[in-house]
Parts: C-alpha cells; sequence; structure tokens
C-alpha cells in the first residue's frame, strides 16, 4: 500500500510531487516509480516520512490511510458536525415596536405568544424574557446600556420582590415597563435610573404586575472612545428635553 498511500498523503497536503521529493531528498522519477510500484523504497526513506507525517510504519507499508486518518481525526467519532436550531431554548423578546401591545395584553390578560423571540447559546430556561433597550434611562457610567442592547432577565415571583433590592431588574406595572436599578424597603419599591435628570419612580409593591431579574447583557455596538463621545452627546440632548419639559 505504500505507493498509494504516498498519493493520498500528498492529495490532502496538497503537494506535488517535486515539493514531496525535495522534502525527503528523493528524485521526482524515484517518487514516481515508488507510487506506482515500480520500485520499493529504502527502509530509512520509509522511516523519514512515518515519522514526518507521524504514521506508523506498518500503518504506512500495510494499509489503505483514510484521509481521516491524515487529518488527524478520530474514526471513532463523526467528522460531520450537526447543528440543531433546537437545542436553543427560544425566548420571547420585547421590542419597541410590540411594546405598547405586550403591555396592553398583559394588562388585560390577553396571550402574548406570538412576540418576537431570540434563541442564544448559554441562555436556557423558561423563565427569561429579553428585552431591547429603546431609550437612554440607563445609559450613565462606564457600563452604561443603550438603545439597541438587548438585555434577559430571569422572572422573579412578585412574592419574592425583596430579594431584588440593589439588582437591576425589569418592572411591568399596568401600563409601563421599566429597567432600572430596583431598592425594596417596607412594601415600597424605588427605581433608579443611571442617566442623570431622570427621576426615580416610587411604586407600591401592589402596582407591580411582574418583575425580572436581569442576568445577560448582549450589547449592540463595541464601547469605545469614538463612540462614547456619540453617547454623551445623545444623553446631554435627552437632559436637555427633559428639563425643557419641567415647570419653571
Amino acid at each position: 500500500m505504500f505507493g498509494k498511500n504516498l498519493k493520498k498523503i500528498r492529495s490532502v497536503r496538497n503537494m506535488s510531487q517535486q515539493e514531496f521529493s525535495e522534502l525527503f531528498d528523493l528524485k521526482r522519477a524515484t517518487l514516481g516509480a515508488y507510487e506506482e510500484e515500480r520500485s520499493n523504497p529504502k527502509i530509512d526513506t520509509v522511516i523519514k516520512i512515518a515519522n514526518y507525517f507521524s504514521i506508523g510504519l506498518e500503518e504506512l507499508l500495510t494499509k489503505e490511510l483514510t484521509v481521516n486518518r491524515l487529518l488527524r481525526f478520530n474514526e471513532a467519532i463523526t467528522t460531520e458536525s450537526s447543528y440543531n436550531n433546537d437545542d436553543f431554548d427560544t425566548i420571547p423578546c420585547i421590542t419597541e415596536e410590540v411594546k405598547t401591545r405586550y403591555l396592553d395584553n398583559f394588562a388585560n390578560n390577553i396571550s402574548n405568544e406570538d412576540l418576537p423571540t431570540v434563541k442564544l447559546p448559554h441562555v436556557t430556561g423558561k423563565d427569561k424574557m429579553a428585552f431591547v433597550i429603546d431609550d437612554l434611562t440607563m445609559s450613565g457610567g462606564t457600563n452604561g446600556f443603550f438603545p439597541k442592547d438587548t438585555i434577559i432577565g430571569a422572572n422573579v415571583p412578585l412574592t419574592e420582590l425583596a430579594n431584588l433590592s440593589g439588582e437591576l431588574s425589569v418592572v411591568i406595572t399596568k401600563d409601563q415597563l421599566y429597567f432600572r436599578k430596583l431598592t425594596y424597603n417596607n412594601n415600597t419599591v424605588m427605581l433608579t435610573a443611571n442617566h442623570p435628570g431622570v427621576e426615580p419612580v416610587l411604586l407600591s409593591t401592589g402596582d407591580i404586575k411582574a418583575a425580572w431579574r436581569i442576568i445577560h447583557v448582549f450589547r449592540y455596538t463595541m464601547h469605545s472612545d469614538s463612540n462614547a463621545l456619540e453617547q454623551r452627546l445623545a444623553q446631554l440632548e435627552n437632559t436637555i428635553a427633559s428639563l425643557r419639559q419641567k415647570p419653571w
């Protein structure tokens, strides 16, 4: 099998007879004779080739080498990669376009089964909800959140709201969806924004219809010095707009 194996090695390695011959100090005609089984190689030549390609002498001389073997794959394991989209859990996603409808349906106990969905690796569980940020409420600080960033929360029972104190959370009331830092105190919840000029929101726990603890964040863009300036300008514009709405 030596001649047939040499041809296969060259094919897999995309080597010409000339390149292969020079690698092992052979004449091109000599290599051709080996491949066509018109001549037998010297044992030291066989050893050089076997060592170079990490192939056993017996294997090189007596067995037909497979492409998988030459690529160093384990033939006991399939070499065909399989991908099944069903391997990822489907997560409902609240975007700016569906938020109003979602809140209306939620308030009226109407099913929201037709929401957009996302599937992401390593995010599992049927208690998750994704939210696409659509404002600058939480844009302050070095790790602020900006429009088109996506956050994913794990649902927290309303009886356990106290466990959300100090956490980034999404909270739903009858007609609002808030993404803020939550502080719990004596059946009252304070929702604090990162953005300067955005006032905290005080809620009774009875006003809260659902809550999620934020556990994953997917950035729409990489934070860098260049877009940090753009984001800062957007923050200033937002602050100016909010100041204009205040009575003086």
